[in-house]
């Protein structure tokens, strides 16, 4: 619903990236010159996955391919041999994903790296052709092998690279925090899960791939499921000024003045802007139609909500915009804008850049900008 920053690209990204590094180390069953950065001495990763410490080199790594007993008797069962090699296992499971990672028996590093850090959005996907065919017998081997998802969060450090993220609030709702917090012990405490924007089920060759994992809250991550329908891609795309919140008057208008009304009085919609022009992306309007959908997110906000709206429009009623002036003449090195001196109203930041701040950002952003409109005043 709110597109949020992608953190591989930003402040904390060296510091993400030398997580995430050590992490596929201690998870993959890839030789490290196959996936690790390179530098004049060699393929490396930072000690501890920590960028302020010294870099290891690591040399005859024992990444010997363990199958669990469980699909070794699967496989027996079917009358198939029990892979030998990493690449066997692969070629099984999906011939094309083979074709696309080995070359003559090796593996193709440009092509696995690929794999790990490119976004996973639908039309990065079908450009850089990184869809497979899968024997859907066997698929899961790649999960439980190859992609291991769940040794790689399982590791103490996973924590930390869900922290540096920088994931504050779901951003498929924007009504939870999803915070990841650092104890004075050093444990850290999560108040989110982690969804996978492509599925491990049906896409398990992008189980640890970094911009295929979304901080979100528990609700939004369970209503996702690992369905075809794809909904929007919060790296890139979110709901922007192309569809706001807006209150439909129904029989009583006494919440126009911060009245504490019925919630059958009026309703908080989402509405497409019928001024927002045509998009590039024909599957958008169809990605935003799922989100809501999926995360019943019209229901969510037209029948929680309504108090809240309600303290809105009494806040702008009692403190105008000619309050605002004179508040700002009279404390002038306070506040820089009419917009900040409006934020200690709604004690949250609920500007378009940073709708990821604060729960029910987008919600104050747009119903804010909704009375503007109505008292015909500037919008801040």
């Amino acid at each position: 619903m709110i597109q949020i920053p992608r953190p591989w690209e930003g402040d904390r990204a060296e510091a993400l990236w030398a997580v995430y590094y050590f992490l596929l180390y201690k998870t993959l069953p890839f030789e490290p010159k196959d996936y690790l950065p390179k530098d004049q001495d060699g393929f490396y990763y930072y000690k501890n996955g920590d960028r302020t410490k010294e870099k290891v080199y690591p040399d005859a790594p024992d990444k010997t391919m363990k199958i669990t007993q469980g699909w070794k008797k699967k496989l027996s069962k079917a009358a198939i041999p029990i892979p030998n090699t990493l690449e066997e296992l692969i070629e099984l499971v999906s011939p094309q994903l083979h074709d696309y990672l080995y070359q003559k028996g090796a593996v193709r590093r440009e092509h696995l790296i690929e794999l790990l850090t490119t976004q996973t959005d639908g039309q990065t996907i079908q450009v850089h052709h990184l869809e497979f065919a899968a024997d859907p017998d066997w698929v899961q081997l790649l999960l439980t092998t190859v992609f291991p998802y769940a040794r790689f969060s399982r590791k103490p450090l996973f924590a930390k690279l869900v922290q540096l993220m920088g994931v504050e609030v779901c951003p498929y709702c924007n009504r939870s925090f999803t915070t990841t917090a650092k104890g004075r012990n050093g444990s850290y405490h999560r108040q989110n899960q982690v969804d996978h924007y492509r599925s491990k089920s049906k896409y398990p060759w992008f189980a640890v791939t970094l911009p295929n994992l979304v901080p979100a809250c528990g609700n939004c991550n369970l209503r996702k499921g690992d369905d075809d329908d794809s909904v929007l891609y919060p790296y890139l795309e979110g709901f922007g000024a192309r569809y706001q919140f807006h209150t439909t008057l129904k029989s009583a208008a006494g919440y126009l003045m911060g009245e504490m009304v019925s919630p059958d009085d009026f309703a908080v919609e989402i509405q497409r802007d019928p001024a927002a022009g045509p998009v590039s992306d024909p599957d958008y309007e169809k990605r935003v139609q799922t989100s809501i959908r999926k995360f019943g997110l019209d229901v969510l906000y037209r029948q929680s909500h309504n108090a809240y709206v309600c303290d809105i429009f009494e806040q702008r009623y009692i403190f105008s915009d000619a309050y605002l002036d004179a508040l700002m003449d009279s404390f002038p090195d306070l506040f820089e804008s009419r917009e900040e001196a409006r934020r200690l109203l709604y004690m949250k930041r609920y500007d378009a850049d940073a709708l990821g701040a604060s729960p029910l950002a987008k919600l104050t952003h747009d119903i804010d900008r909704e009375i503007s409109r109505l008292n015909g005043e500037k919008e801040p």
